[in-house]
């Protein structure tokens, strides 16, 4: 018997409209996540080209591995350049902080004043970067050969394509919040169990506020329950998965993810919590006592999540079904 027969929700990126990811399981409603992004967006869709996508709208981006759509929830970002589609020669003000230049084709792009550098494309299907950290003051963009969907934006990385046609524009981050857990049954004073893959799991600079995905008893605190985020500010490090108590990580409760594919289980009972990664436990009863957790949820304020599926069991799995359910 399949263990989703056992699951109180079943999130796999399939079935979205405006403000809204829907929830196979339960057909209720009461599992259905409410979404947001203030502004329009971009994602790489199923015949590999970039697609718009309206305000409020969710993405989902074939840009991962195995052929099948990820929900993409990326950070707040910039872009500075204009026009974007075919690239120009400019100047642009910058400040010193982290900035990566992005774009297509075979064309190459020049950097002078603020930072000396030179990006050189090599395709026109293929997008190169060039991160760097420039001096405050102006940077001069030179331009030749063919550079479309440029992107420079503050930031440790490069993030989904933001046109520009005469001004900078900002896409707003991603969000998703299923409120009420507890209230409607997800999960149940026995504890329960919650799942999440991955794709995409790179090492990332965070460059922004601390947060990511959780679970957890107040929505978007991070105050008694799991998250699951960059583990360090301004260090390259993999998604870390943190037991949290009273706003702080419990003692010998954080375990760092090393793979680019990740499938996390953690479990709860009232008393203890595990954690499972990949086929194998990695934090062993870890003292966590809180059971009336209500928001489950992303918050994407440091790098990207590239969420395959997630499920939530109304009580604690056994360490078997845990072991299997990520393997």
């Amino acid at each position: 018997m399949s263990l989703l027969t056992k699951a109180s929700l079943v999130m796999t990126p399939n079935a979205i409209k405006a403000s809204k990811v829907y929830s196979i399981i339960p057909d209720s409603g009461n599992g259905d996540f409410t979404f947001t992004r203030a502004t329009t967006a971009t994602l790489n869709n199923d015949a590999g080209n970039i697609e718009d996508v309206a305000t409020n709208v969710p993405r989902l981006n074939y840009d991962t591995v195995g052929g099948c759509p990820a929900l993409l929830l990326e950070p707040q970002r910039t872009n500075l350049v204009f026009p974007s589609a075919t690239l120009t020669t400019q100047t642009r003000t910058v400040t010193a902080v982290s900035h990566t230049l992005s774009f297509y084709g075979t064309g190459t792009v020049v950097l002078a004043g603020a930072f000396i550098g030179t990006l050189t494309g090599t395709g026109a299907n293929n997008r190169v970067t060039l991160t760097f950290t420039p001096t405050a003051g102006s940077l001069i963009l030179t331009v030749t050969g063919t550079v479309t969907n440029a992107q420079l934006e503050a930031g440790a990385y490069a993030t989904s394509y933001i046109p520009t046609i005469s001004g900078s524009v900002t896409r707003n981050a991603d969000q998703f919040l299923r409120s009420n857990i507890h209230t409607n049954g997800l999960i149940t004073s026995a504890g329960g169990t919650w799942f999440v893959e991955i794709n995409n799991n790179i090492p990332l600079i965070r460059d922004a506020t601390s947060a990511g995905l959780t679970i957890d008893s107040s929505a978007g605190y991070f105050l008694n329950g799991f998250l699951i985020r960059n583990n360090f500010s301004g260090v390259a490090t993999r998604l870390a998965i943190e037991i949290r108590v009273g706003g702080s990580v419990v003692s010998g409760g954080s375990y760092s993810t090393l793979t680019d594919t990740v499938k996390i289980a953690i479990k709860w009972d009232g008393v203890n919590a595990n954690v499972y990664v990949n086929g194998v436990i990695r934090l062993t009863n870890i003292p966590f006592t809180t059971i009336i957790m209500q928001n489950l949820g992303g918050f994407a304020q440091d790098v990207p999540r590239y969420i395959k599926s997630m499920y939530l069991f109304p009580t604690p799995l056994t360490d078997t079904e845990c072991i299997s359910l990520t393997t």
